[in-house]
C-alpha cells in the first residue's frame, strides 16, 4: 500500500516540479542563425547555416561533430552513391554525404520547413548540384501527418510526428508543451524509392519513428539492401528496428555508445565489404546485435 501511495504521489508532483523548474530557470535566448564554414572533415569548403555562438555550431565547423561515425560514412560511401538523409535538421550529414557521393545523388528529408530551407540555401551556396532536399517527412505511411516541431528558442533538435508519440525523454517532456504542430506531407522509404530512385545508403534521425519508417521501407530494404545508419532512440525502438530488418538478413553493428541514443550501423549480412570496412575502421572484427 505504501509503495502504491508514494507512485501517486510521484505522478501528482511530476508535472508540479516541472512548471516550477520551469518557472525559476530563466528562458533560454532565441537561436541567431547565420552562414558558417566548414574547415574540416568530410563536409570541408561547404557553407552551413547555423546558430551563432554555439557549441554545435563550434563542433560542426571544426570538424568534430560526430566525428567518429562520420569517419565511418567516409569509408562506407563510394563517389557514385544514392544517398537518403532523413531527419536533416542542420544539413551537416547532408554536405558530408553530397561530398562524399560527388557523382552520385542525395535526398534529403526534412520536415520541418525552416530546417529544410535552410538546407536547400546551404547546398546552393555549396554548389552541390547533385543534392535535392524535399519538405517532406518520412513514415510508416503516404498522406498529410501532423508535426510537432520546436521554436528557435533555446534546443530546436526536436520534431515529432503526432502519431508516433516522440522520443519520451525528460529534456523532451519539458519542451513538448510549448512545440508548434503544423500538417506535413509525410511519404513512405517504398514511395521514396520510386519517385526518387533507389539508395544505395540511408541515414534516419526521426526523433523515435526510426521502427516506422523501416516498416514503410520493407519492398526497398529486400530489393536494394542498402547500408544504414540509424539513430535508435531508446530500446523499444531499437527492438521495433530490429523486427523489420533481422527477418531481411540485416545485422547491427553499434557505432558508439551513448546515453540516450544509439548510432547503429545495419549491413546486409551478406555484405562481406561492409564489414570488412567496419573492421578495418574498428580494429577489431565489431560487436554485432540481433544477428540472423
Amino acid at each position: 500500500m505504501k509503495r502504491h501511495i508514494q507512485s501517486a504521489c510521484l505522478t501528482i508532483l511530476r508535472p508540479i516540479a516541472r512548471t516550477a523548474r520551469k518557472a525559476l530557470t530563466a528562458p533560454e535566448p532565441p537561436l541567431i542563425f547565420d552562414w558558417h564554414q566548414i574547415l574540416n572533415g568530410p563536409a570541408t569548403g561547404t557553407s552551413a547555416i547555423l546558430p551563432k555562438n554555439t557549441p554545435i555550431a563550434q563542433s560542426i565547423c571544426a570538424g568534430e561533430y560526430e566525428k567518429e561515425i562520420v569517419g565511418f560514412l567516409e569509408a562506407l560511401i563510394s563517389p557514385d552513391d544514392c544517398c537518403f538523409d532523413i531527419g536533416g535538421h542542420y544539413g551537416y550529414y547532408t554536405l558530408a554525404l553530397a561530398k562524399l557521393a560527388h557523382q552520385g545523388r542525395v535526398h534529403t528529408f526534412e520536415p520541418v520547413e525552416a530546417h529544410a530551407a535552410r538546407i536547400e540555401q546551404a547546398t546552393h551556396r555549396s554548389k552541390l548540384d547533385h543534392v535535392t532536399v524535399h519538405h517532406l517527412a518520412v513514415a510508416g505511411e503516404n498522406g498529410p501527418l501532423t508535426l510537432n516541431f520546436a521554436s528557435d528558442e533555446g534546443d530546436d533538435s526536436m520534431a515529432f510526428l503526432d502519431v508516433y508519440g516522440g522520443v519520451d525523454t525528460p529534456a523532451a517532456r519539458d519542451q513538448y508543451g510549448a512545440f508548434q504542430t503544423t500538417s506535413v506531407q509525410a511519404v513512405t522509404l517504398d514511395k521514396a524509392k520510386m519517385d526518387f530512385g533507389p539508395p544505395r545508403f540511408i541515414k534516419i534521425d526521426a526523433e523515435g519513428a526510426e521502427g516506422a519508417i523501416l516498416e514503410g521501407g520493407r519492398q526497398l530494404i529486400a530489393q536494394t539492401r542498402p547500408r544504414m545508419l540509424i539513430e535508435v532512440h531508446g530500446i523499444c525502438e531499437a527492438m521495433h528496428c530490429a523486427n523489420v530488418l533481422q527477418p531481411l538478413n540485416y545485422r547491427a553493428v553499434l557505432l558508439s555508445k551513448q546515453k540516450t541514443t544509439l548510432p547503429v550501423l545495419w549491413i546486409p549480412s551478406n555484405d562481406h565489404a561492409g564489414i570488412e570496412i567496419v573492421k578495418e575502421k574498428l580494429g577489431e572484427m565489431p560487436i554485432t546485435f540481433f544477428n540472423e
